[in-house]
């Protein structure tokens, strides 16, 4: 069985990878296309590297947009003349639904791992996402009733994540695995895994970050490098400041720490698995923002807060995303922990996207193309 396969996002990557392992148990097969490194271990052949398609932001687009199109017209003539069993995708929908359609309208069968979030914003999308894919599968319970009558088959399957981490672990173990202070408050900076994020958002973290240990002297903070030029990038940012890098290893970070201040993604949701008190800041080009702001079609731009339905952690969006509301949102944090309605709501969301989403997933796929 020959499977075409992308992943535009580090996420993406991480979620398929096992799944296709999973796959590979069943049945003989052999699997190529836009791969990141889990998925290549997981013996994919990699005609495109993943990290070609992943960039963020209607604007940050525009310089990367002929090559973005140069990659989906190979993958479309790659699809056509191979011929695979199907085709299976994961994230980057504005890259991969498109896909999904072609393969589609050639009779393969178009399965999308991780629905958009149609949830948050343009929710007409939803009939066109129909027509593009055969099989859906989704992270959130919530979102198979928002495709209900759009005849796309869909699915929930549980979310990785919730599997993956602990909740409300002891961070002691985290601290001596990092080589981090036992004792005292840790802050977590997180501002993202793409460069253009970390040049916009790090210098509002640390200029927070200052007054906050102006506050409290012993502070002391840790960022997680995604990559290996992002740790050379925050190590010139963050200067002679009580602030330990690291490489990787985020889930360990938010294990370590006392609180965490982190861009708006899928970190939040992770930090609020492990049950740390978090405040999510975010700035975007402001074009980028005036039209994704005109889209959105709900309360809250965290998905934390949307699954709680309450605002449970602290979203500062573009301009409301200054040093002082950061800081007045961490201070408590730090100084007297997570609440109990903080942590009973973290759990209750644990608990509700909790599953062997690998077995799942791997399952509904095998039964689709049976």
């Amino acid at each position: 069985m020959q499977i075409c396969v992308a992943a535009g996002e580090v996420s993406g990557d991480q979620i398929l990878a096992p799944i296709l392992s999973r796959v590979s148990e069943s049945v003989s097969a052999v699997y190529s296309g836009i791969a990141g490194p889990q998925m290549v271990e997981a013996g994919t052949y990699p005609l495109f590297p993943m990290d070609r398609l992943s960039v963020m932001g209607v604007m940050e687009v525009l310089p990367r947009l002929p090559e973005l199109l140069s990659i989906r017209r190979q993958m479309k003539h790659y699809v056509s003349i191979s011929r695979p069993t199907a085709l299976i995708t994961c994230d980057a929908p504005d890259f991969n639904l498109p896909l999904c359609a072609h393969a589609k309208s050639q009779g393969i069968p178009a399965i999308h791992v991780v629905s958009p979030s149609v949830w948050a914003w343009r929710r007409n999308r939803i009939p066109k996402i129909a027509k593009q894919l055969d099989l859906l599968l989704c992270l959130f319970p919530f979102e198979p009733e928002l495709y209900a009558g759009s005849g796309l088959r869909c699915q929930f399957i549980g979310h990785p994540l919730a599997k993956q981490i602990e909740f409300n672990p002891d961070p002691v173990g985290f601290r001596t695995a990092l080589d981090l202070p036992l004792v005292g408050p840790l802050l977590g900076l997180l501002p993202g895994s793409r460069q253009s994020e970390v040049k916009r958002l790090l210098p509002l973290f640390l200029e927070a970050f200052d007054r906050l240990v102006a506050e409290t002297p012993d502070l002391m903070g840790v960022i997680p490098a995604a990559t290996d030029e992002l740790y050379a990038l925050i190590q010139g940012m963050i200067g002679e400041r009580s602030i330990c890098v690291v490489h990787g290893q985020s889930r360990q970070v938010m294990g370590a720490v006392t609180a965490i201040l982190l861009a708006s993604g899928t970190a939040a949701l992770e930090a609020v698995l492990t049950g740390r008190p978090t405040v999510a800041a975010y700035r975007m080009n402001p074009w980028t923002y005036w039209m994704v702001k005109g889209q959105l079609q709900t309360e809250f731009v965290t998905l934390p807060n949307f699954l709680a339905k309450q605002a449970l952690i602290p979203e500062f969006i573009q301009g409301d995303a200054s040093v002082h509301s950061i800081v007045d949102a961490i201070t408590p944090m730090l100084n007297e922990g997570p609440t109990a309605q903080f942590l009973t709501e973290a759990q209750t969301i644990h608990e509700s996207l909790s599953g062997d989403v690998t077995d799942h997933a791997a399952a509904a796929i095998l039964e689709y193309l049976s």
